[in-house]
């Protein structure tokens, strides 16, 4: 084998390792016979019971749901909330309630007080489509705030922005007064590095089918965002995109990018904000590169995140 051959070979292997990497990381349902549960005291994160026309006061407390995104294994990406620079504890510590998301498995959202909702009926695999969670997530919110008047931030990273985009264009919430919508590094216009896993053979599941850049999914995504900004026109959209652009950037990307979704991609969509941040995608992205840190090991992503809740935009 000459030498060309084996520095072809292994540029081939190491991106293999990349792509799998970055697809560990990257961030039809029945409504018949769906068993939902309730554990801890699910009323000590509620409060305002009442006409689901009245908006919450500038007093009442504020959640904060944190969205994971894909994850090859199936087993779930919701501990990136308390990697690197713990966003997560940085919320609670900032006097939020905050509920994580879990839809890999069980679907279920632990709030900070201890509160759970689960749907035992739902379990989603990486080959479970992208609007089937949205839709069980949209019915959670539903359920957990019914008769409620709250106000309520998302945060969502990857493939859980799409989860989020897709159900807040499907679900009207009356009673909720949404404020931030946060977007971390969403492929709005897909990864070039889904279309690779199936060149490279990866068995990588349908969601990463559907964040290939002009499929079904993301076409549709795109012609229906406007039901969004109508159903909530108080909203501050915001998008969060990377441009540490790792050694193999150069090589499927035409510009900034954090080593599995491009600025461009991130950026696809209407919204009031938008933050460029020196990261790449994932920690476990980041152990590719030579100096490169993840959003969830930035404290400036966090300090943004914090700003931004506030209703500071900078």
């Amino acid at each position: 084998m000459n030498t060309k051959r084996v520095q072809r070979f292994v540029a081939v292997a190491v991106m293999v390792m990349v792509v799998s990497t970055a697809f560990v990381s990257l961030g039809l349902v029945n409504n018949q016979g769906i068993n939902l549960s309730f554990s801890g005291s699910i009323f000590n994160i509620l409060s305002g019971k009442g006409n689901n026309n009245v908006k919450p006061s500038s007093t009442a407390p504020t959640y904060v749901l944190l969205v994971h995104g894909y994850d090859l294994s199936g087993h779930g990406e919701s501990h990136v909330w308390t990697s690197g620079v713990n966003v997560y504890n940085q919320l609670v510590s900032a006097g939020y309630i905050v509920g994580v998301v879990t839809y890999y498995g069980n679907f279920s959202i632990a709030f900070s007080n201890g509160a759970t909702y689960q749907n035992s009926s739902f379990s989603a695999t990486i080959n479970t489509p992208i609007e089937n969670i949205s839709l069980v997530l949209g019915n959670a919110i539903e359920s957990i705030f019914n008769g409620m008047n709250v106000n309520l931030d998302i945060v969502a990273h990857s493939m859980g922005g799409l989860i989020t985009e897709y159900m807040l264009e499907h679900f009207q919430f009356s009673n909720i007064n949404l404020k931030n919508v946060i977007y971390i590094a969403t492929p709005f216009d897909g990864s070039p590095l889904a279309a690779l896993s199936n060149y490279l053979l990866i068995q990588s599941g349908y969601q990463a089918d559907q964040m290939v850049k002009g499929s079904n999914f993301l076409t549709s995504l795109r012609n229906n965002e406007s039901s969004a900004f109508t159903y909530y026109s108080n909203t501050n959209w915001i998008v969060y995109s990377g441009n540490h652009d790792p050694w193999w950037g150069y090589m499927i990307f035409s510009g900034n990018n954090d080593g599995v979704v491009s600025d461009n991609s991130a950026t696809y969509i209407n919204y009031t904000y938008s933050y460029t941040f020196n990261a790449v995608h994932s920690s476990s992205v980041a152990t590719y590169t030579t100096s490169g840190i993840s959003y969830f090991q930035d404290q400036n992503v966090a300090n943004t995140i914090l700003s931004n809740l506030n209703g500071t935009y900078n």
